[in-house]
């Protein structure tokens, strides 16, 4: 049942995914338990089966949405593997934030460590988009409704797929004032 809510909220995950968060152990023993639940999964492979929940799964478990495929599936896989790397004790994706008219819908936000953070997956995006994305986060610090909240504005944590991208956005945060962490896809990959 674990393994069922998880897919719930996280939507797809691949069978490294599975075995990373759920002590899977080896290949072998991630698809026998796989195999068990087929009767509430879906698979595709994507260099290796990723699993989502399919009608009868979202029945049980109560599921609000559906896993839809699209050309957001490599953008989820790496926004998982972000959750498996940070072991977030709370979750929350796409939900948009709006402050004084300001409005982010960062790709999850999540509490980490001891802070609170906003994560950014950057898979094929535009460079503009990520410029505009770091200007609303400053205005939203700038609103100071994080700071009389949680005492800090959030750290703003970016996922890359190429290393060239991951200078130009440390570059960014500093232009924009902003405390950022920035890792390449392979970094948060267990």
């Amino acid at each position: 049942m674990k393994i069922l809510t998880t897919l719930s909220r996280l939507e797809i995950l691949t069978r490294s995914q599975l075995q990373s968060l759920f002590d899977l152990k080896g290949d072998r023993n991630a698809r026998y338990t796989m195999q068990a639940l087929r009767k509430f999964t879906n698979q595709i492979f994507v260099g290796e089966n990723a699993y989502y929940l399919n009608k009868r799964g979202i029945e049980l478990v109560g599921a609000d949405k559906k896993y839809r495929h699209s050309d957001q599936l490599m953008h989820k896989l790496m926004r998982n593997d972000a959750y498996i790397f940070y072991k977030p004790t709370e979750w929350f994706t796409e939900q948009a934030i709006e402050v004084r008219n300001i409005k982010v819908v960062p790709d999850a936000f999540f509490y980490s460590g001891s802070s609170y953070k906003f994560l950014e997956v950057d898979n094929t995006q535009r460079w503009h988009v990520n410029k505009r994305k770091f200007d609303d986060y400053k205005k939203l610090k700038d609103t100071g409704a994080f700071q009389r909240k949680y005492g800090k504005f959030p750290t703003l944590v970016w996922i890359v797929k190429f290393h060239s991208r991951k200078e130009r956005l440390k570059e960014l945060s500093k232009e924009f004032d902003l405390f950022c962490e920035v890792y390449t896809h392979e970094e948060v990959i267990i």
